[in-house]
């Protein structure tokens, strides 16, 4: 039976998947609609700004120019873990739902560049209705991606709802639309190095 988790303790779990591998023929195998783990949003922050992904980020960054999008998304199949931060999954399909975290993970694509990255880093997670848990560049180093605890405003509405009341939140406040396939709430997230991840300090693993 689902459950829906309202405390937005630093101990809220969703899954993580695996990375694949090339099989005999030389296909990327996909494992990953199985999850590996459940974690939490400190121990992706720790994930992110070690170095476990910094290799795979830099090198896709590289293969950027001369890449086609094919080359780009296998090599991301083959070396990337990603997280469905909206809750754990028995399965990576939403009739596969066993409990419902507290977050929503918004896609901002297609950016000028870093730089602008980071200038909207900035402001999203000084925003003042709306309360970050993380907030990262996205593998290519050209989108974010803001996982966001949700607002009351969205409390009790089903998550395709409350994505896009997000959705409409973020393009009236800054002019940009997040990418429209997180309205399913099994959306893969993955997960980079960014040495300059944000989290909010609630969420901070402590010993």
């Amino acid at each position: 039976m689902m459950t829906t988790t309202t405390d937005q303790a630093p101990d809220v779990r969703f899954s993580i998947f695996p990375s694949g591998w090339w099989d005999e023929a030389e296909q990327v195998v996909k494992p990953r609609q199985r999850p590996q783990q459940t974690q939490t949003i400190g121990w992706v922050y720790e994930y992110i700004i070690s170095e476990r992904a910094r290799w795979a980020t830099e090198t896709l960054r590289a293969m950027l120019p001369t890449s086609t999008r094919q080359q780009k998304q296998a090599f991301k199949a083959l070396h990337f873990e990603y997280a469905t931060f909206s809750g754990v999954f028995s399965y990576r399909n939403a009739r596969c739902l066993v409990t419902r975290s507290p977050f929503i993970a918004l896609d901002i694509d297609d950016l000028s560049s870093l730089d602008e990255a980071r200038e909207l880093q900035q402001l999203l997670i000084h925003d003042s209705q709306v309360e970050t848990a993380l907030c990262f560049v996205s593998p290519k180093g050209l989108g974010l991606k803001w996982i966001v605890e949700l607002p009351e405003w969205t409390q009790g509405l089903p998550f395709k709802q409350q994505f896009e009341a997000l959705r409409r939140y973020t393009g009236f406040h800054y002019g940009i639309d997040p990418d429209k396939s997180g309205s399913d709430v099994c959306r893969a997230c993955y997960l980079p190095w960014d040495d300059q991840c944000y989290i909010n300090p609630n969420y901070i693993l402590t010993t």
